[in-house]
């Protein structure tokens, strides 16, 4: 049988969390509750891009001022 680890929980842990989510939220609100964790994901990886964007934009600006200071 061939596992496949995500997250290191292996299928059968995997299709029982989801059964426990189905009678703890049911079928009707599992699709709420995904599309708010995407949205959640996609917000913090847009933050982390725009916190990392940040940092090098100003690290690249005290490069070239240490640099023309260098030059005079």
């Amino acid at each position: 049988m061939i596992k496949i680890n995500f997250l290191f929980i292996s299928i059968e842990e995997s299709f029982f969390i989801l059964f426990i989510a189905i009678l703890i939220f049911g079928p009707k609100n599992i699709p709420h509750i995904a599309r708010g964790l995407g949205e959640g994901i996609r917000y913090i990886k847009e933050a982390r891009n725009k916190i990392k964007n940040d940092i090098f934009d100003h690290t690249k600006n005290v490069i070239q001022e240490k640099n023309k200071k260098m030059k005079k």
